[in-house]
């Protein structure tokens, strides 16, 4: 049976030929839907109380990833930014199966573990960002395929070879709903008039239509020393200053919770030596607000440029990776949720969030 033909014709350049190969994502046929759920702790103060806190935190969660019940595929990761809320510990966490995802989740109680903490707990903040994604509401792209991170560790998941990049237009092209769905702006997609605290509430919210979620990851870790610090002293300081400038100018870029984080093993300690490798990741208002910004900011024309010249300096001998996740996300199929979290954390003041009975 032959596909239905698109009703909004590809962004493709007639004649365009990719210039670098690039990968996407294959999955399963029986696998309808994603799901992501991001987890992460705050510390709020040095204090030593509040530190055995975060362990406590950390611990409890570790146990959660571990039973069998949990995730089907999970990374750790401490932040990598100058935000004043800070990010101690973050675990984004995958699965493919909605029945599986509901169960671990049911077994995951922020409040009840913020709760059980000691009274230090005041300096303590937890949070979590999850959402579903239809497969035909999603796009990935890979660089290489000696790294695949993210949804490629799903079970049964694999690659395939595309030509639909390196042009303005080719992320939207990459996902199937694209054909016939322009993903308008939703109507109720406005800012709150009102901020709240953040700081002892406990607050929780959805989405409207078409919110838009992005990770997009950079490797490192198997380039010669020549090529690491080629990416850490050129590409790197421009692609944190693309994720500063983000994270300063919600209202102007509809960019919402966008952070920078770093791969880690959890708990850290000091002395552990840095993983190679990162990832910015957060949401955007719409599809039209991310590509805009790709597109037209000097933010990320740099960040695009760096990569481009990185590639020509390089050639075959590269070995930095580089990779993304976007996906359009239907009405209230996200849940957005934070305990004692700091003003301007995710999606505080961003999206409609309402207050429960504090901790």
């Amino acid at each position: 049976m032959s596909c239905p033909a698109r009703t909004y014709p590809f962004h493709k350049p007639k004649n365009h030929r990719v210039p670098i190969p690039r990968w996407t994502l294959l999955l399963p046929g029986h696998v309808t839907h994603v799901y992501t759920t991001y987890i992460g702790i705050h510390q709020h103060d040095d204090e030593q109380e509040t530190t055995e806190s975060v362990r406590s935190a950390i611990s409890t969660i570790q146990a959660w990833l571990a039973n069998s019940n949990g995730p089907a595929t999970f990374e750790s990761f401490t932040q990598n930014d100058d935000l004043a809320a800070k990010d101690v510990a973050v675990w984004i966490c995958y699965w493919s199966d909605g029945s599986q995802r509901d169960a671990s989740l049911k077994n995951l109680s922020l409040s009840s573990i913020h709760q059980n903490l000691p009274p230090s707990r005041c300096s303590v903040g937890l949070w979590q960002e999850s959402f579903r994604t239809e497969v035909s509401r999603l796009e990935t792209n890979y660089s290489g395929l000696d790294y695949l991170p993210g949804l490629a560790r799903l079970p049964g998941a694999s690659t395939v070879e595309h030509t639909l990049s390196a042009y303005w237009g080719a992320a939207r092209d990459r996902i199937p709903d694209s054909a016939h769905d322009l993903f308008p702006r939703a109507a109720d997609s406005q800012r709150p008039e009102t901020r709240p605290g953040g700081l002892g509430q406990h607050l929780i919210g959805t989405n409207h239509a078409n919110l838009v979620h992005i990770r997009s990851g950079q490797f490192w870790e198997n380039c010669g020393q020549q090529e690491a610090d080629a990416y850490e002293t050129k590409l790197e300081p421009t692609l944190r200053a693309g994720m500063k400038y983000l994270q300063d100018n919600p209202e102007e870029t509809g960019a919402i919770g966008i952070r920078y984080i770093r791969n880690e093993d959890l708990p850290a300690r000091i002395g552990d030596r840095e993983q190679k490798e990162s990832c910015g990741a957060g949401f955007f208002a719409n599809l039209e607000d991310l590509e805009t910004w790709a597109k037209t900011h000097i933010s990320h024309l740099k960040i695009y440029r760096g990569a481009l010249s990185h590639y020509k300096e390089f050639g075959d001998e590269r070995r930095f990776r580089t990779w993304h996740e976007v996906c359009v996300i239907g009405k209230d199929d996200a849940t957005f949720e934070y305990i004692n979290c700091a003003p301007g954390t995710g999606a505080i003041g961003l999206l409609p969030l309402e207050a429960q009975t504090a901790n």
